[in-house]
């Protein structure tokens, strides 16, 4: 799906969203000025041009400890080991919008060109890098498998976007899913875990160099096994179309092939369901995150192998 098209790219602004951005900016004391929306899917991200910064607005109700958790290992990680993660703005910390939203506030890195994205080999580089770090004095949350899709498939809303049937089914998936990955022996370990390993999270720091890049979004940052940051690019090669060149480029910039382990299948299986919780969340207000919901639900249960479309 080209960028045009694509609702997480160019999705309407709505007023709760603008209400979240001005609130934040004000208890932080940032101008809003010129303020434009680039990103809504799990969250919203708003350039500032006013600061060279984004504000990242996270939903949920775990969103203050995930966001203070986010910060602590990022400021460690370019700090203390001077890796490519993505800054924060100095001296910010998360700011409570209300219940379910909150902000924090990170340097902007403007991408150069639309059609050259950083690679599944930028991605495998970063990704080894990263688990090869000593444990950090940050308290980190332990993995927990599908915990966000199983919260959104059990708020009452998500009926809006799908069948109570649909609803019990995936909630018993989900159930036995978790019960295989509880049975095995991880060969790479537990460690520091970005959680949400995938190309897309990565970006071209230009101050840097022309090849130099950076990994974002770390809400999902935990300990935990060290496969689950493998899967994502496996994933994109068998459902997004990427073709066997992306995962093999991936396994040779991070040192090893994860799909001859045994328990390879399970974990496709179980990012297959982790792609669903953005649509399930927005599918009542973007017809294309509907259509994106139906396709990728039918495909699961019915074990279709069919390409999805990528957002």
């Amino acid at each position: 799906m080209n960028g045009k098209d694509n609702p997480t790219k160019n999705g309407e602004e709505t007023a709760q969203v603008r209400h979240a951005l001005l609130r934040a900016c004000g208890v932080a004391g940032l101008d809003p000025r010129g303020a434009r929306l680039v990103h809504h899917y799990a969250n919203a991200v708003y350039v500032l041009p006013a600061h060279n910064a984004v504000v990242r607005l996270l939903y949920g109700p775990q969103g203050v400890r995930l966001a203070t958790t986010s910060l602590r290992i990022t400021r460690w990680l370019f700090i203390d080991h001077d890796f490519p993660a993505t800054a924060p703005i100095p001296a910010t910390e998360p700011i409570t919008v209300d219940e379910t939203t909150t902000a924090t506030f990170w340097t902007y890195y403007p991408q150069p060109d639309r059609d050259r994205k950083p690679t599944s080999a930028h991605l495998g580089a970063l990704v080894r890098r990263l688990h090869d770090l000593p444990r950090p004095p940050v308290t980190l949350p332990r993995w927990n498998p599908l915990r966000s899709l199983e919260t959104a498939v059990r708020a009452s809303s998500v009926l809006d976007a799908i069948s109570s049937e649909e609803q019990r089914w995936l909630l018993d998936h989900i159930t036995t899913i978790r019960g295989e990955l509880k049975g095995f022996d991880w060969p790479l370990g537990w460690g520091l875990i970005h959680g949400d390993a995938w190309a897309g999270n990565v970006l071209w720091n230009t101050v840097a160099g022309s090849n130099a890049t950076v990994l974002g979004d770390w809400d999902s940052v935990c300990w935990g096994p060290r496969e689950i940051d493998l899967v994502p690019s496996f994933h994109a090669t068998r459902r997004y179309g990427r073709g066997p060149s992306w995962a093999r480029e991936f396994v040779q910039a991070y040192g090893y092939d994860l799909s001859s382990w045994s328990g390879f299948p399970t974990l496709l299986a179980m990012r297959d369901l982790v792609q669903l919780s953005g649509p399930l969340r927005r599918a009542p207000q973007e017809p294309a995150l509907a259509r994106a919901l139906r396709e990728r639900l039918d495909g699961i249960r019915s074990g279709s192998a069919a390409t999805w479309a990528e957002f």
